[in-house]
């Protein structure tokens, strides 16, 4: 006569770190997350902060247009401190020397050192190529500024596996323990959702009847005012994204990644000349599909990332290594059997939050593209 048997299974009663097999699946899957991945540096608060700088530019813009007689010029508000008297600035084929600095007036001699003056128009970009001093001068002027402050809030993350105590006691061909399985299915389906959060996650604060979410890409970009182009229907073309890393590069940024969907890829492999690199890798994920040359003399060149969650409608230009999730709680799972229940049962749970470091100086979005190719 057999045995009475009690089924069990092997990790019941027991709570499971998943934070190893939720690494895997990430560095497997072909989006944005499988690209940056989860920090190792951890959270300890559920509103976290961070702090950003960036570098003084060395480009200012003319504010009110001046003819090439002009001697006392008008730049964008805010500009003026960039500048120095004995300043070279150069604009086109005219070079000029600041004399004087009064606010955001310049005064300056025109056609310095033999070239020829010309019209400004207003919006006229203005360089600072050189900030020459004399001999024996005294102390310079700070041009320190403070670093800003910037925040986001944790985002809790959860799933429910549960399996009946037959469907457990069937043997299924190449799953050895279904409730495992069911788990791991449950893993994948985070690591989407976690990907979600990357490019469209809000921030907001936690309140009575209200978790707290954690502000994504899209979100920092738009709240802190980066780089937009509106292509209003059209194809992306070459010069659509040099403009825009040209103008992350003003800001004092450097595009290295081109964040899209499917149909952003193909328009951009259209364009089919020495701006795109095909770079064979041995990465069994395929992040990495193809390289964009910016025409920028020295300037830089971004891996296209092609990301099915991403918007049809958009394309993100950014440096990735502003963006990081980072754990509170890494990803864990416990048992959730009921007493007298006929089934087995594991809830999974963690909370992760999201830092975007200079949203406005080094994201840029292409917005309103074509959402098919022709």
């Amino acid at each position: 006569m057999g045995q009475p048997m009690n089924f069990t299974y092997d990790f019941k009663d027991q709570v499971r770190d998943l934070s190893a097999g939720i690494d895997l699946i990430i560095s497997d899957s072909p989006t944005l997350l499988g690209l940056v991945g989860l920090s190792g540096e951890p959270l300890t608060q559920t509103k976290f902060e961070w702090m950003s700088d960036n570098l003084n530019s060395n480009r200012a813009n003319v504010k009110t247009a001046a003819t090439a007689a002009t001697t006392d010029i008008v730049v964008n508000d805010g500009d003026g401190e960039k500048f120095r008297v004995n300043a070279i600035v150069v604009s086109g084929e005219e070079y000029m020397k600041v004399t004087a600095v009064n606010g955001d007036t310049i005064t300056v001699i025109r056609g310095f050192d033999g070239t020829t003056a010309a019209d400004l128009a207003a919006g006229a970009e203005l360089r600072i190529v050189a900030r020459p001093q004399l001999q024996g001068a005294g102390p310079g002027q700070d041009e320190g500024h403070d670093r800003y402050t910037d925040y986001n809030y944790t985002q809790i993350i959860e799933r429910y596996a549960a399996v009946s105590n037959t469907q457990m006691a069937v043997k299924t061909y190449n799953v050895s323990n279904e409730l495992n399985y069911q788990v791991e299915l449950r893993m994948k389906e985070l690591a989407r959702e976690m990907n979600d959060w990357l490019i469209y996650g809000r921030r907001i604060e936690a309140s009575k009847g209200t978790p707290s979410t954690t502000g994504g890409l899209l979100y920092f970009a738009d709240k802190k005012g980066a780089a937009k182009k509106n292509l209003n229907g059209a194809e992306v073309g070459a010069k659509d994204l040099n403009a825009l890393m040209e103008e992350v590069y003003l800001r004092g940024g450097n595009v290295n990644t081109i964040l899209t969907n499917t149909a952003g890829a193909r328009q951009i492999s259209k364009l089919a000349s020495d701006t795109i690199r095909t770079v064979q890798t041995d990465e069994r994920t395929g992040h990495r599909i193809s390289t964009f040359v910016s025409d920028i003399t020295g300037g830089s060149e971004a891996v296209i990332v092609v990301d099915p969650n991403m918007p049809k409608n958009k394309m993100v230009l950014f440096d990735r290594n502003i963006l990081s999730m980072h754990a509170l709680r890494s990803l864990y799972d416990v048992s959730a059997d009921v007493p007298g229940a006929d089934f087995v049962a594991r809830q999974i749970r963690g909370e992760y939050g999201i830092k975007v470091k200079n949203a406005k100086e080094k994201v840029a979005i292409l917005e309103n593209i074509s959402t098919t190719v022709s």
